[in-house]
């Protein structure tokens, strides 16, 4: 009984050797940290093969979302960009470096959910099947509109374009508020500097 279990627990190291592992992962991700709304955003990025044996494709896709911080991941809005795997063979320690993104890709509503925290969330795909992982790093939107001077207001009297102060008053002139008055346009909030 002693000898076959010897001889089990040696089939199994022997078995653990020899698997192998097909893994891809996200490295030297380089972005800004901090961008305007609509400005363009350049992203450059790795993929390298970590497992020990070769992936054999032809294609390897980077999947990208910018999403704001706690955002659910059925709003994300993906961008997916194609890479072709040289001569079809990703071999261990191999990488491919990720740059040409739309050069660089535009910045707005198609790229930034909303202005604030937000994370940039980068994760391989492939045909065949691999272990892949994700990449997340912070970036932070700067609002398009920074004072009121920079906010459009709608002569047509939209509501969206009033202003309101902390207690839901209409204010008609903005330049009648005192410094450091908190107000509101369009529902954000603003303070008056």
């Amino acid at each position: 009984m002693f000898r076959k279990v010897v001889v089990f627990i040696c089939c199994v190291v022997l078995v653990s050797k020899t698997v192998t592992s097909q893994n891809v992962s996200v490295e030297g991700v380089w972005h800004p940290d901090t961008v305007q709304y609509a400005a363009p955003f350049s992203l450059g990025f790795w993929f390298v093969n970590t497992g020990n044996t070769p992936i054999l494709d032809s294609l390897i896709t980077a999947n990208i979302v910018i999403t704001p911080v706690n955002a659910a991941p059925q709003n994300w809005q993906i961008l997916t960009f194609t890479q072709n795997i040289p001569q079809g063979v990703f071999a261990p320690g191999d990488s491919l470096f990720i740059y040409d993104l739309n050069t660089p890709l535009n910045g707005g509503p198609q790229l930034y959910q909303q202005a604030g925290d937000n994370l940039v969330v980068i994760w391989p795909s492939l045909v065949v099947p691999a272990t892949v992982d994700t990449s997340i790093t912070p970036l932070y939107v700067i609002s398009e509109f920074t004072s009121i001077e920079d906010f459009p207001l709608n002569p047509l009297n939209d509501k969206a374009s009033y202003i309101y102060d902390v207690y839901g008053r209409r204010i008609q002139n903005i330049q009648n508020l005192k410094s450091g008055t908190i107000y509101f346009v369009g529902g954000k909030k603003h303070i008056k500097l």
